[in-house]
């Protein structure tokens, strides 16, 4: 391990899929020097998945969370609004009246739901540019599948952080990096599912400007078909929502993403999407990496990338906390 650190030159810290987990973005926050990376990436799906009505009535504040009943004081409300907030989900405190309103408005719901995803992104922005910029730790982020577009404003105005999203950044001298958080189509119609077609248009665009894409890294949100990175339990699509079939997955990773991996043989291929799909497989030459993600257990599944000084990979290797 110490010959493997006098060689490396750059080791970037690769987490993706936190899902609005506060826990476990505070995890990123320390992860970074606990693990003496000199580069944060962030891959995509930063949003949660819903909002939770904490309800303030008479007997106090109620609410569910994963199946449980809760019902608290005053004195508890914080803490039942850092529990809700871990597990990736949007406390939003109402009176009863404006529940029942809110109960029959969908279009309303929707509307909350973007207010705290957009007021949780802007805030994990500040705080990265907070923590890392003292220290000149560059911070690369990108959305997912999951994030709708509106986020894209908040990543542009973030201090310090850089939006990667579609676009040639070369993050160490001699590799350069392409990024998109748009994915194939999934059972969920998610705001960033396109066709492959356009997803193989999307990332050929970028990879034929690079200078050299067998030094690159290609950050792709999706990992490549039947990778060994893209298992999932196979779904029920026959009923709303789409419910997993017991004991039985399937490969939903992306043909395009495949292709362009084959095609240009990068040096590393970085996903995510796929939760349950922790490895690292190698597609050719092109050694492929998703961390996997636990955010609902407060985990933190990542990975380090180390480089040499003459930008060739070094090491690749999964880590949790």
């Amino acid at each position: 391990m110490a010959f493997r650190k006098q060689q490396r030159a750059a080791r970037i810290l690769f987490v993706t899929d936190l899902h609005a987990s506060e826990i476990t973005f505070r995890k990123v926050l320390s992860a970074v020097e606990i693990y003496e990376a000199s580069i944060l990436m962030i891959g995509g799906d930063l949003a949660g998945k819903r909002v939770v009505p904490v309800v303030a009535g008479t007997e106090g504040y109620t609410t569910s969370v994963g199946g449980e009943d809760f019902v608290v004081d005053e004195a508890g409300l914080p803490d039942l609004v850092t529990r809700i907030k871990n597990l990736g989900q949007y406390p939003i405190v109402l009176g009863l009246e404006e529940y029942n309103v809110l109960a029959q408005d969908p279009e309303g719901v929707h509307a909350r739901f973007l207010e705290a995803s957009h007021a949780q992104c802007a805030d994990w922005m500040k705080r990265l540019a907070a923590k890392f910029e003292p220290k000149g730790i560059p911070v690369y982020v990108t959305g997912g599948n999951d994030d709708f577009m509106s986020i894209e404003d908040i990543l542009d105005a973030a201090p310090w952080v850089i939006n990667a999203g579609e676009k040639i950044i070369e993050v160490i001298p001699g590799v350069e990096m392409i990024s998109t958080g748009f994915g194939n189509p999934t059972p969920w119609n998610c705001p960033r599912d396109v066709p492959e077609e356009k997803l193989l248009e999307i990332i050929t665009t970028m990879a034929d400007k690079l200078q050299d894409p067998k030094t690159a890294i290609f950050n792709l949100h999706v990992p490549p078909h039947g990778s060994g990175l893209d298992q999932a339990p196979l779904l029920d699509t026959s009923v709303v929502p789409p419910r997993p079939i017991i004991g039985e997955v399937a490969s939903v990773g992306s043909t395009a993403v495949k292709e362009v991996i084959e095609r240009y043989q990068p040096a590393v291929g970085l996903h995510g999407h796929i939760h349950e799909s922790r490895g690292v497989q190698k597609l050719g030459r092109t050694t492929c990496v998703n961390p996997g993600s636990e955010y609902t257990e407060g985990i933190l599944r990542s990975a380090v990338i180390d480089f040499t000084k003459k930008g060739e990979l070094l090491n690749v290797q999964l880590l949790g906390a």
